[in-house]
């Protein structure tokens, strides 16, 4: 008769932890947001508090220095800028039936162009199925970017929190260290301590680094923009920042949007837009990444298709977004464990 030995027995126990704290966390999820906008706030800021430690400062008045020098910044950004992107952002929204109905005669003119050519019928019926579908992918596009800005005005109170909750966590960052630890038997320790290091070093180089090459992107691409008068550049950069988060598709993404509004407006303009933004990414891709990266993250280039496609699938922008880091994660987990049990 099988007999469960007591590895197995933790296993099972430490399983069945798991798996209820996930359930928990899914039935509270929604009062989850500030906290995990302040980890993140956390993480990217940890280093800056790390460099002025060594200058000397305490970790509190490190922390403080901050803040107080982020708070000025973005004080200068909501009252030098803000009002221009929300400017831009109501213009743009009072501009979407106009920009849709050019959008529609531009696939009119198309339908009547390719109605000259004689096609089979059966032909006929998938291309006007497609037209009408990219016609619904545009609109539903077009609500989902609304929905989404209206979501991030609603959750105000998140991101008053957050910065709050930030401040505890880099306080206490060695405390909760060392708390977490001790809940640990003291031989799974050390693998504990290899594996964070491990997933510190893939976030580390897709998060920190993403996010610094992102607002290098965005800021050149809306500088561009704007020396040639396109509209509705600030709205733009900002999209091609966010976008850039994801690799391969994020440029591909941005360029399609950027031309596709600025072909409304001219297919002078969309010519230009076009050539910068594929020379920004060509900087970006060959000169910026290799310099702030320095590494890739260890994915074939068909995996980092597949996952980025699956997160789609899933979640979306956000899904895409974090496809990557979320795989990379779970890759070093399962080696991690995959050798525990070879052990066993």
């Amino acid at each position: 008769m099988f007999k469960l030995n007591n590895k197995v027995i933790r296993i099972i126990v430490f399983a069945g932890l798991i798996l209820g704290l996930a359930y928990f966390f899914k039935l509270i999820y929604p009062i989850l947001t500030p906290f995990f906008l302040a980890i993140f706030l956390a993480y990217i800021l940890k280093p800056l508090i790390n460099f002025f430690e060594l200058k000397g400062l305490s970790r509190t008045w490190a922390i403080i220095f901050i803040y107080f020098s982020f708070n000025i910044i973005l004080t200068a950004i909501i009252f030098n800028f803000l009002p221009k992107v929300l400017a831009e952002l109501t213009s743009f929204g009072e501009t979407i039936p106009s920009y849709t109905l050019a959008a529609q005669e531009y696939i009119k003119v198309f339908q009547e162009t390719y109605s000259k050519v004689p096609l089979p019928e059966g032909i006929r019926n998938i291309t006007n199925d497609m037209i009408n579908d990219i016609e619904n992918y545009v609109i539903n596009v077009i609500k989902g970017v609304t929905q989404t800005i209206l979501l991030l005005f609603s959750k105000t109170f998140d991101f008053i929190l957050a910065p709050i909750l930030a401040f505890y966590l880099l306080n206490d960052t060695e405390k909760f260290k060392d708390y977490f630890l001790k809940l640990l038997p003291f031989s799974t320790r050390d693998d504990i301590v290899v594996l964070g290091r491990k997933i510190d070093s893939v976030l580390k180089s897709f998060i920190r680094g993403n996010i610094i090459i992102a607002l290098m992107v965005g800021i050149i691409t809306t500088i561009a923009l704007i020396l040639i008068d396109m509209d509705f550049a600030l709205v733009i950069g900002l999209l091609t920042s966010v976008l850039n988060i994801i690799p391969y598709f994020g440029a591909l993404f941005a360029i399609i949007i950027a031309v596709a509004i600025a072909l409304l407006k001219s297919k002078k303009i969309a010519l230009y837009v076009f050539i910068i933004m594929l020379i920004i990414q060509q900087i970006e891709g060959n000169v910026i990444s290799p310099k702030v990266l320095g590494q890739n993250l260890g994915l074939h280039p068909l995996a980092v298709i597949f996952v980025l496609l699956a997160g789609g699938h899933l979640g979306g922008i956000l899904g895409m977004i974090l496809a990557v880091p979320i795989t990379c994660i779970l890759i070093i987990l399962f080696k991690f464990f995959i050798n525990k049990l070879i052990e066993l």
